[in-house]
């Protein structure tokens, strides 16, 4: 049978129609293979790392590790409610789509409040982040995270979120990547005195984060041991106040670089603000994996003279040697600097970084031998 023209045109869009439906009804349900539905998880499970999805994200920062210790004691707080991967809807078994969507019916777009959630707490811990109008001008203007974060696609899910060059994303889990350029402009400092020389200098060679982060307003740390203990039982931590300017180095999006003009490295580094976290723990054995840790309890209990303090001495001969060869490790964390813009009138200006009183770039620690326009 010979079919017209029309007749094939109707199938055609017939036939569109469904497989756009079907791989709708296939996006509802690819959240769990997304970043934060598999950040850690073992490829043998679909995912990209080697643990239980972000359940399983150990850093030194938190030092606390399900794989050996479970559930945190006294926790009653389903995990799955800020950990996507580590929780199913009952009624459905996938994932329940208001741990990140607020309305009822999980379909309304994410607000500022559902992402700060479970990015704002350690976020400002991490890098001094305030996420309010107050001290964001891409919330004070109505911009949402998505706005930036928009969602994408990649072979594993259609809820990926484009990230920015963020070097304490361990895991390369995500495609794509967002700039400030998506929005400004190549050359952003047009209408400004001085805008030919940052146009044409400084933008080359700094992030715009760098003077449009400003001085931190929030609190941060600084450093954490997790062989010293306060009388409550917390690590002994210090952190920064309020205000604080964070660490320059160079970075290349991945990793963190030496000087481009001294010919070291590749010379599309640019200079990053960080905060620069230094962390000591145990770990099992000299030459062991730096997630090998020895947890937080037997650190405890090994502190023979209850001093707070447990020495590496006293972890080797606790339970007659059970880490034997116990090793405290001390490493600085670099944490990326990128949200809490300010406005051009309260970003760093030339008086911050050049000339006597300059507080804002180490020059030397960046590679010259003092200020480059001195």
């Amino acid at each position: 049978m010979k079919l017209s023209k029309k007749t094939l045109m109707v199938l055609v869009i017939l036939s569109l129609v469904l497989l756009f439906y079907l791989a709708g009804a296939q996006a509802r349900d690819v959240a769990e293979s997304s970043y934060h539905g598999q950040l850690g998880k073992s490829p043998a499970l679909g995912g990209w790392g080697n643990g239980l999805g972000m359940l399983e994200k150990w850093d030194a920062f938190n030092n606390f590790s399900f794989e050996k210790q479970g559930r945190i004691k006294g926790f009653n707080k389903k995990c799955g409610q800020c950990h996507v991967s580590a929780y199913r809807d009952p009624a459905t078994g996938k994932t329940d789509c208001r741990l990140c969507h607020e309305t009822k019916d999980g379909k309304g777009r994410p607000t500022v409040a559902q992402c700060a959630k479970c990015h704002s707490s350690y976020g400002a811990l991490k890098r001094g982040d305030v996420l309010d109008e107050e001290h964001d001008i891409h919330i004070a203007v109505g911009m949402r995270c998505h706005d930036c974060h928009e969602r994408l696609s990649d072979p594993r899910s259609d809820h990926q979120f484009a990230k920015g060059y963020a070097i304490d994303t361990t895991e390369d889990t995500m495609e794509g990547t967002l700039s400030c350029i998506k929005c400004h402009e190549e050359k952003p400092h047009e209408r400004l005195d001085e805008g030919e020389i940052l146009d044409s200098n400084h933008v080359n060679n700094i992030a715009c984060v760098t003077c449009h982060t400003g001085p931190r307003p929030g609190e941060a740390i600084e450093s954490r041991s997790w062989n010293k203990f306060t009388k409550d039982g917390k690590p002994v931590t210090k952190k920064r106040a309020p205000g604080w300017i964070p660490k320059h180095k160079w970075y290349i999006g991945k990793k963190l670089s030496h000087l481009p003009i001294l010919g070291t490295t590749d010379l599309m580094a640019k200079i990053y603000p960080f905060n620069v976290v230094k962390v000591t723990w145990f770990i099992e054995r000299g030459d062991a994996a730096l997630d090998d840790v020895i947890i937080v309890p037997e650190v405890k209990a090994a502190d023979a003279n209850k001093d707070g303090e447990t020495t590496v001495e006293e972890m080797r001969t606790y339970k007659k040697g059970k880490y034997k060869d116990a090793t405290l490790v001390t490493k600085e964390l670099n944490y990326s600097v990128t949200h809490s813009i300010v406005p051009t009138e309260q970003a760093f200006s030339c008086e911050h970084c050049h000339g006597e009183s300059a507080k804002v770039l180490n020059w030397k620690e960046l590679g010259y031998d003092g200020d480059p326009y001195e």
